[in-house]
């Protein structure tokens, strides 16, 4: 088709990317509304996305001024993003409709650039939504929503399915998500990953034999992650997975041996997989600490200060100098560690760490 095309790409951005390459376009406005913080924030990934699932075209336009955004360096050129206001001219926008003679590309053809079927899947299975509490499904909805957002970032809709649905599930759940592109369906995600050619497939549950590894981020061909929201723990619910796909491989996604602080939500789940997969290749650690809240945190330094702690006759006895070990691999403050430490009932001895003092 041009210079700088290639036959496949895996993420959105890469593909409207090729596309403007081989269309010699290097500077993008928008005649349609874009929320101009994840413009400047993801650029081309939030456009393409936009384009695909709004099914916005690009045509060529002179007349579109603004100021850049964003700009992204791509196989040795550079590309930028504008807004308006300002006085930059741009080379082609993103339009709802306009003159097909000035049509530049579809958004179909940023489509037929990208994996189908779309690999990696992220498979999010409802086949225990009966068990939860009305609340305990307020929480999984909106988990599902921020699932959305989260595959947004780095790949688009296809690559996150929902499957065990019922009608009222659909309804249930597009009340929150909106316009998309997702595979809903009620089939088991057996079916749905058997379609698709989903040799390697590895479910993601706690109580797993086996930790998640860097070679499983960076090959499998999907994710199966159950839809469950544990206000009060239900133990070996998770396992029914594994009956569900038999030939995929039980795994628990771990932070030095122990699960404890690693996110539990089902769109945290997601984030750290795709993080581990796209931002840091294979390195799930680094994944995990960088989507942790400060509760995950919290939780975390308790079990390290009672595990580390010296006891006494007094009680437990911590050391700062355990806070400056923890800070060389989890985001902590003193003031978290001083939390955990009251959660654990421990005293803390030493010298404080700088921002302490005084």
């Amino acid at each position: 088709m041009g210079r700088g095309r290639a036959m496949f790409v895996e993420r959105p951005y890469q593909a409207l990317l090729e596309l403007m390459d081989s269309k010699g376009i290097y500077k993008l406005g928008s005649r349609v509304w874009l929320h101009r913080k994840r413009v400047e924030e993801l650029g081309f990934q939030y456009a393409a996305v936009e384009a695909l699932v709004r099914e916005y075209d690009v045509f060529y336009d002179l007349d579109f001024r603004g100021r850049t955004v964003y700009e992204s360096s791509y196989k040795g050129s550079r590309f930028k993003m504008l807004m308006g206001p300002g006085d930059e001219r741009a080379q082609a926008s993103i339009s709802a409709k306009g003159d097909i003679e000035k049509r530049a590309f579809k958004w179909s053809d940023i489509e037929d650039l990208l994996p189908n079927p779309p690999l990696p899947l992220y498979v999010i299975d409802l086949s225990m939504r009966f068990i939860h509490s009305d609340d305990e499904l307020a929480k999984l909805r909106l988990q599902i929503a921020v699932s959305l957002n989260v595959v947004r970032r780095y790949l688009w809709d296809k690559h996150l399915a929902i499957t065990s649905v019922d009608s009222a599930t659909v309804n249930w759940l597009s009340e929150i998500i909106g316009e998309n592109k997702m595979t809903i369906m009620q089939s088991k995600p057996s079916e749905l990953l058997w379609s698709v050619d989903a040799d390697r497939v590895i479910i993601l549950r706690p109580d797993a034999p086996q930790p998640l590894t860097a070679n499983d981020v960076m090959m499998a061909d999907a994710f199966l992650i159950g839809g469950i929201v544990d206000r009060i723990p239900r133990p070996g619910v998770s396992r029914v997975l594994d009956n569900l796909v038999p030939w995929g491989s039980p795994r628990r996604i771990d932070l030095r041996g122990s699960i404890v602080g690693v996110p539990e939500r089902i769109n945290r789940i997601i984030e750290i997989l795709l993080k581990a997969r796209y931002e840091y290749p294979g390195d799930i650690e680094k994944a995990i600490v960088t989507s942790m809240t400060k509760k995950d945190v919290v939780a975390r330094a308790y079990i390290e200060i009672v595990k580390n702690g010296r006891r006494t006759p007094r009680g437990l006895i911590v050391s700062w100098d355990l806070y400056r070990e923890l800070k060389t691999w989890l985001p902590i403050t003193p003031e978290e560690f001083v939390k955990a430490a009251q959660r654990a009932k421990a005293t803390i001895v030493g010298e404080p760490p700088g921002e302490l003092k005084g």
